[in-house]
């Protein structure tokens, strides 16, 4: 900021510090307001899917009234966006920023999907809310259609540039195929979700994903290494 010289201001424009602290408190109050409301709807929306879940009980839970809710959320389309964008940031942040997007290694990106499995464990209600969203997204006309349609697009797109770049460096075999093992990773992940929620959080998911990013990374690489080198 250029430097200016000092000037006296006339009382009517002077800014009373006792404003400027409510104003810091009411803007923190609303952000943190905001946060509650999406971490109450993902609960909801876990339990009981998109399509019961209710904006009403979602306000009554996190204290506010309806209007209150819809003040800082306008409907329940954009609850919903908003959830699975705060989702999808928390776990690039927390695993996928240490992968090189311009040059991904497709071992590393497997270990990265092995750790973000075992964290989504922690929090067995965001593993349901994506269960039962991806299946009621199937549908034209759900909310979340487009979100999961991109999500899983963008998931090969990621997955294939891997296999192309190793495939290229000599590292994976030369008939790997990108969009088959991205379509399998998913098809893996989404069937032992269900069969994960089926055993009611008995069944060690993650122990069983890791071994099977394992042995597919054995059975692609060059050298038959897999996820410990």
């Amino acid at each position: 900021m250029p430097d200016a010289e000092p000037t006296t201001p006339a009382a009517s424009d002077r800014v009373k510090p006792t404003r400027t602290r409510r104003r810091s408190g009411t803007y923190a109050a609303a952000d943190e307001r905001r946060r509650r409301i999406v971490e109450t709807a993902m609960g909801h929306f876990a339990e009981r899917g998109y399509l019961n879940a209710s904006m009403q009980k979602i306000a009554a839970d996190v204290g506010i009234s309806y209007a209150g809710l819809l003040h800082h959320f306008g409907n329940k389309r954009e609850l919903l966006r908003t959830v699975l964008e705060v989702r999808e940031s928390q776990a690039v942040e927390l695993f996928y920023r240490r992968l090189d997007l311009e040059q991904p290694d497709l071992v590393q990106l497997f270990g990265l999907i092995a750790e973000h499995t075992r964290f989504n464990l922690t929090q067995p209600g965001l593993m349901q809310m994506y269960t039962l969203l991806s299946a009621e997204a199937t549908a034209e006309d759900h909310p979340a259609h487009a979100y999961f349609a991109e999500r899983y697009a963008r998931i090969r797109a990621l997955v294939g540039q891997a296999v192309a770049l190793g495939v290229d460096s000599g590292k994976l075999r030369t008939d790997t195929d990108g969009d088959t093992i991205a379509r399998e990773l998913l098809a893996v992940a989404d069937g032992f979700q269900i069969q994960w929620g089926l055993s009611d959080g008995a069944w060690d998911m993650s122990g069983a994903y890791r071994d099977y990013l394992d042995r597919l990374c054995r059975r692609l690489t060059e050298d038959g290494s897999g996820l410990d080198g």
